[in-house]
């Protein structure tokens, strides 16, 4: 008798397909974390090299002006000033420094915002457009934002006294105006707390704390704070508001814009996780933790002068 050959099985069964599937899931669900921390990282190096750029530009702007640039009421922000010095030329001769940002109608500085920079942008933050309906330019929409700020100053006392750190004395709506940082406003009358800024801006020499133990310019874009976001060519002072620096007054986001009086005052922070990039004085960028200490280290990290000692960070 001749026993019939018996057939050879092609293919998978339906058991061995789905543990394949689900073995796939499983490596997928294990890889997908490491791409997202791997695209965070990335994301993150490019925003603390904007901050970099924007550092050295301002640096650039000091060896050639002798001074860090200055805001007077009205006028266009540090981000319009130092267009020339961050291979932007072609834009920054557009821009009309003696005039205000905001003067009636659309005028140059203006219609700026229409142009985005990304350099003015963490890529950690979707929102890219201002949310002011004052930013709305004709024809275009509401403008392009900044999610880079610069050190108005601190806001608050000196660690362990009573000694406030120096504030204008004018322009108190929407939280005041802090005086002591690298690039604070100067108001065309001198109305200051001692001791007075320099009339010309601040200078490297005013900085006596050191250009390394001071902040420059800080991170400003995080979720939750999308309605205080402004057109990068605002400078100050609209309603008594400061676009281009904040005080820092405030832990790392932990206050927004509540709409009425505190805009000067909005936390700093980003959407990296658990922290912001910061640029110091002396162009190095550094990344800071949300639990820094308000009080031991970041207020005296955002003073020029004070003189405090600033522990390990």
């Amino acid at each position: 008798m001749v026993v019939a050959a018996r057939r050879r099985r092609i293919g998978f069964t339906l058991v061995e397909l789905l543990v394949v599937i689900a073995i796939i899931g499983v490596l997928v669900a294990l890889l997908l974390p490491a791409v997202q921390a791997a695209r965070e990282a990335a994301r993150r190096m490019k925003c603390g090299n904007n901050l970099k750029q924007l550092s050295l530009g301002l640096h650039n702007f000091h060896d050639t002006y002798l001074t860090f640039p200055k805001y007077t009421d009205g006028s266009v922000g540090w981000t319009c000033l130092i267009l020339p010095f961050i291979e932007q030329r072609s834009l920054g001769d557009q821009v009309l420094p003696t005039a205000g940002a905001y003067s009636a109608g659309q005028n140059a500085n203006r219609v700026m915002g229409q142009y985005k920079m990304p350099m003015y942008l963490c890529p950690s933050f979707a929102k890219d457009r201002s949310t002011s309906t004052i930013d709305d330019i004709t024809g275009f929409g509401f403008a392009y934002t900044t999610h880079y700020v610069g050190n108005a100053g601190p806001m608050g006392n000196m660690p362990g006294t009573t000694t406030a750190y120096q504030v204008n004395t004018v322009g108190a709506a929407q939280g005041g105006l802090a005086a002591d940082g690298i690039l604070p406003f100067i108001p065309s009358v001198q109305t200051t707390s001692s001791p007075v800024p320099t009339p010309q801006g601040i200078r490297m020499g005013d900085i006596t704390d050191g250009t390394s133990n001071t902040i420059m310019l800080m991170e400003m874009g995080w979720q939750g704070m999308e309605n205080s976001l402004r057109s990068w060519v605002r400078g100050f002072v609209w309603n008594n508001d400061a676009t281009c620096s904040k005080n820092l007054q405030n832990g790392m986001r932990l206050v927004k814009y509540n709409g009425s009086n505190n805009y000067n005052n909005v936390s700093i922070g980003s959407n990296h996780p658990a922290g912001c990039n910061i640029a110091l004085g002396d162009g190095s960028v550094r990344f800071i933790t949300e639990s820094i200490d308000l009080n031991k280290v970041l207020l005296p990290l955002a003073s020029r002068l004070g003189g405090e000692v600033i522990p390990e960070y």
